[in-house]
């Protein structure tokens, strides 16, 4: 005979059970993240981390998929014109997603009726980072600018990814404090790394976590973007420090979907990456390539990208800067 206490367990169970089935079915267990920054950065790392988490601990099998082809633009198309099914996942720089409204005339997606937001997987900030081309006794943001003056060859600061944060910080800096800059677009930030290492190119901005993990061999930053100093340069300052207000710029990674995913596959998918998440190995990922944990929900997370696109929208236009076709 089954006592009262075993039979409220066991229906309890049961219960319990049948309201975890529809998210169990509706989680893929395989599919493709799709990204658009070339191998060899930051944000490859980060993706190929999280799936490598995601499959030994929690039943994911997803493959980082890397469109070389017109970078973000491509992939961002791409993963809209997917199956909404959670079998194809996007991973963007933030810059995609709300300042490229911006940066583009026009855009074949839009951020926030064209996918669902899934998580954010960490947030950045950018570095003005000398090479060997420059004298090591230049150490200070108008130390650089003066030599630049009587170095006009070097007139070239770098940055990776057309329309980034990155590539904004370059355009505010050229024209608030020394309109002979050039800012020199890399596809790749390998690339840009290699150049600074031969001397062909002085400086760059370039993501924070690709600083650290990318440079050394006479790369050294001289500034950082973002409202306070990096625990890992205490003693290199911010733009803002220098009185640049507007190089308050930070980005961040995050994971989307197609729209139209159903409920209960975008929440079981956010319940597998919230659990990757949490774990010591992401955690130790987050803090080797310098990303500051973040959790927002689907709500807060398209909040935050209104706020930055208008933003963004507000100093493209404060500086008259044109959005291209």
């Amino acid at each position: 005979m089954i006592d009262r206490r075993t039979f409220l367990y066991r229906t309890g169970a049961l219960a319990l059970g049948a309201s975890l089935t529809p998210l169990l079915r509706a989680q893929p267990k395989t599919g493709r993240l799709v990204f658009g920054i070339p191998a060899g950065a930051i944000g490859n790392e980060l993706a190929d981390g999280a799936l490598e988490i995601l499959s030994s601990r929690f039943d994911m099998d997803y493959r980082l998929e890397i469109v070389a082809d017109r970078n973000t633009l491509e992939a961002s198309e791409r993963v809209k014109a997917a199956p909404a099914d959670g079998t194809t996942l996007l991973q963007v720089q933030s810059s995609s997603m709300v300042l490229f409204p911006s940066m583009y005339r026009s855009l074949a997606y839009d951020p926030l009726k064209d996918f669902t937001p899934l998580a954010l997987m960490g947030d950045y900030v950018y570095t003005l980072t000398l090479g060997p081309a420059v004298p090591a006794s230049v150490t200070t943001l108008e130390g650089y600018l003066g030599w630049v003056e009587q170095n006009p060859e070097f007139r070239d600061i770098g940055y990776s990814l057309y329309g980034s944060q990155g590539h904004l910080a370059a355009l505010v800096l050229m024209h608030s404090k020394a309109y002979g800059l050039m800012p020199q677009a890399y596809k790749a930030v390998k690339a840009m790394v290699a150049d600074m290492r031969n001397q062909t190119l002085a400086a760059c901005i370039m993501v924070a976590g690709n600083n650290a993990v990318l440079g050394g061999n006479g790369l050294r930053p001289i500034a950082v973007t973002g409202s306070q100093r990096q625990d890992i340069w205490p003693d290199i300052p911010t733009f803002l420090e220098a009185g640049l207000a507007d190089l308050n710029i930070a980005g961040w990674y995050g994971w989307f979907a197609p729209a139209g995913l159903p409920a209960a596959t975008a929440q079981a998918l956010r319940e597998k990456i919230k659990g990757m998440q949490a774990t010591a190995e992401f955690k130790d990922l987050q803090k080797r390539l310098l990303l500051n944990p973040v959790s927002l929900e689907p709500e807060q997370i398209q909040e935050r990208m209104r706020q930055e696109m208008s933003t963004y929208g507000k100093l493209m236009h404060g500086y008259g800067l044109k959005p291209i076709d």
